[in-house]
């Protein structure tokens, strides 16, 4: 008797003539990721063999360039002091002039979880006195339906525009703006990177509307929603509490930058985490030129909120985790986390003319890789 070949399913079926067929969707694609693994694989392996020391001594030698509390708060990292207990401050210093050496850059006298300024210098703890006794005063007007309109600075072109305490634009101007910084050697005169243009020329660029950071100069907060990271159960056995990279992309909201990418790579090269963030306000700019981010990714990529996000890390970085970033403040306030064993390239390879200015990564990059 004839034997019966078995009935395959619509599905099966697919499969099957993918295999045998050697079609783009599948040999050549899976070949294309295999020498893609390989590539990254042969490069990671470089660099590791250049190190010529195993994770745990990469971390132990990491440790002596980790930021110490003072420069975390005067960098302007996410903090947790003693008079708001689970919340959140930071300090913006004032924005750097782009000419001559850098103004007198303030300073802290760091004890414990709360600091007492210098003589002379920015007092902390009268500002929040301050504001305390401003809340209480009777004859401030507390509605929380009221909305007030405040002027806010442009971070593109900075002109003052307003908007009201939910975030919402009072008017809807167009933005004008360099996105290039201002740079000048011995050769050159002072002009912009992005167009060559002289300083006062009119910007290169337009944005529909303004957009600002969402953070004032000065001591910000205390601010909730942010997560502190949490000491290990027991220490690893090995010793080894971990070294992860860490990257975030922000785009303009109505409340001002957000979390829109955070990336996670291990020591050894290996993406750890990778995912795109939905902001919790109405996206104004995508900020795509530096973001990478456009409205596409989040049609065709999964995303997840800011708190997922914050679960998933809290998951693997604990609080002896090192973390490196380059302006790692910057992504620390967009995850609104308050971690403190951090290892800021900007601050192992300073800028000539000292605090506030800082070295950008591209200039790292082109000097030492």
């Amino acid at each position: 008797n004839p034997q019966v070949a078995p009935t395959l399913s619509r599905r099966q079926k697919k499969n099957r003539t993918r295999r045998d067929d050697g079609s783009p969707g599948t040999v050549k694609k899976r070949e294309a990721a295999r020498q893609q693994r390989e590539k990254t694989s042969s490069l990671i392996s470089m660099q590791l063999s250049q190190l010529n020391m195993v994770e745990q001594d990469l971390a132990s030698f990491l440790h002596n360039y980790t930021l110490s509390w003072e420069q975390l708060v005067q960098l302007g990292f996410p903090v947790e002091f003693g008079l708001y207990p689970g919340r959140a401050m930071f300090y913006k210093a004032s924005e750097a002039p782009h000419f001559g050496p850098s103004r007198p850059y303030t300073r802290f006298d760091v004890n414990a979880r709360e600091f007492v300024p210098k003589e002379n210098y920015f007092y902390v703890s009268y500002l929040l006195k301050d504001n305390e006794d401003f809340k209480n005063k009777d004859n401030v007007i507390k509605k929380e339906s009221e909305e007030v309109a405040k002027e806010r600075k442009c971070v593109r072109c900075s002109k003052g525009f307003f908007v009201t305490t939910s975030g919402n634009y009072l008017s809807e101007d167009q933005c004008t703006y360099h996105w290039g910084k201002l740079h000048s050697n011995k050769y050159v005169s002072e002009s912009y990177t992005c167009c060559n243009g002289q300083p006062d020329s009119p910007g290169c660029s337009n944005g529909p509307v303004h957009v600002w950071n969402g953070i004032h100069d000065g001591m910000n907060g205390p601010l909730e929603g942010f997560v502190r990271t949490r000491p290990r159960k027991s220490p690893p056995p090995n010793g080894n509490t971990g070294v992860y990279a860490l990257d975030c992309e922000m785009c303009y909201t109505k409340n001002g930058l957000e979390l829109s990418r955070v990336t996670v790579v291990a020591s050894d090269g290996r993406l750890v985490y990778d995912t795109i963030v939905r902001p919790e306000a109405k996206i104004i700019d995508y900020n795509s030129r530096f973001s990478g981010i456009t409205a596409k990714d989040y049609i065709v990529k999964s995303s997840k909120t800011l708190k997922d996000v914050q679960n998933d890390l809290m998951g693997f970085i604990h609080a002896d985790t090192i973390l490196i970033g380059h302006g790692l403040d910057n992504d620390l306030r967009a995850l609104k986390m308050i971690h403190s064993t951090c290892v800021d390239t900007s601050v192992i390879f300073p800028h000539h003319f000292g605090l506030p200015y800082r070295r950008s990564l591209k200039s790292l990059a082109n000097l030492f890789l």
